[in-house]
């Protein structure tokens, strides 16, 4: 029997922090030094401990209160925005229903932005409301009379973007870089102890198994804990793939197609926009390399004379 693999770069803060704490007290349970394992389990506690430093410091940040509050805000008019565009979907007029549509497959390219961070959350809302407020969506916004809460979200979201930023001078901020870095040493301490206790109880089976009670129970416990975790990270998954679904079911038949044409259009819409995006970046990057060129030129021959 070996320890399961778990996903640790899937689980949020709260959840990597507990999983680690009931393996630490499992080798505490147990014995480290009758798993002999003490190494790798001090390293293992010592990170732990820097984890748990770093998430009571981002927690006690003065403006995380404010800013979750303006971000709560921000949600409610990116829910109202989408939930308009979604009811359009199915409404008695034809022009709405077209519009609706096709404004639909502009959201669904950026997803649901308000489960995002706050950071990548701010950035997806700006770009789509760059996007929409385009002349290429500038009739379906008409139409839909979005200028309202087109207008609203840029102003909320402007709110929260000045608040991220005038944190970004705290602590709390750089905290945040230095958890994502402790995880990662974590989670390298966590594989170090979990391919010792593999180890180990292999190398005992080979000798006789004098301790294969120690490891089976040990690392049985462990799987057990492990499978906790794999469940409810594949019911998160299951529940964000049905909404996808639900909501591209819905898109779908508001355009009159069926789920693999809707989806075929919506990215043969986006391949569409990555090119022509490609193809102003490559512009731009000529009109850079023709006035290099030009600038060579002139002071080439400014030396001849």
């Amino acid at each position: 029997m070996k320890i399961k693999h778990v996903k640790l770069t899937h689980l949020r803060n709260d959840e990597h922090f507990e999983f680690i704490e009931f393996t630490l007290d499992l080798v505490k349970d147990v014995g480290a030094a009758a798993l002999r394992v003490e190494a790798p389990a001090a390293a293992l506690d010592a990170d732990w401990k820097r984890e748990d430093e770093a998430l009571k410091k981002i927690m006690k940040s003065a403006l995380t209160a404010e800013i979750d509050a303006a971000d709560a805000t921000r949600d409610d008019i990116f829910s109202g925005l989408t939930n308009t565009v979604r009811g359009a979907l199915t409404h008695f007029e034809e022009a709405r229903r077209k519009a609706a549509a096709r404004v639909e497959i502009v959201l669904d390219t950026y997803g649901n932005a308000a489960a995002r961070s706050h950071f990548e959350e701010t950035s997806a809302i700006h770009n789509l409301l760059v996007e929409l407020t385009g002349v290429k969506h500038a009739a379906d916004v008409e139409t839909l009379d979005l200028g309202g809460w087109i207008s609203e979200l840029d102003r909320r979201n402007t709110a929260v973007k000045k608040l991220l930023e005038q944190r970004t001078d705290e602590s709390a901020d750089r905290t945040s870089l230095v958890l994502k870095t402790v995880r990662t040493e974590v989670d390298a301490a966590y594989r170090a102890l979990a391919g010792a206790v593999d180890a180990l109880a292999t190398v005992d089976a080979l000798s006789g198994g004098a301790s294969a009670a120690l490891y089976g129970g040990f690392i049985r416990r462990l799987n057990e804990r492990i499978d906790f975790v794999n469940d409810s990270l594949a019911i998160r998954r299951g529940i964000a793939a049905a909404e996808k679904a639900r909501q591209e079911a819905e898109a779908a038949a508001a355009a009159g197609v069926d789920v693999e044409t809707w989806r075929a259009m919506r990215a043969a819409a986006a391949a569409a926009e990555k090119a022509a995006k490609l193809v102003a970046a490559g512009a731009a990057r000529a009109a850079v390399v023709e006035r290099s060129d030009a600038a060579a030129v002139e002071v080439v021959g400014a030396k001849k004379l």
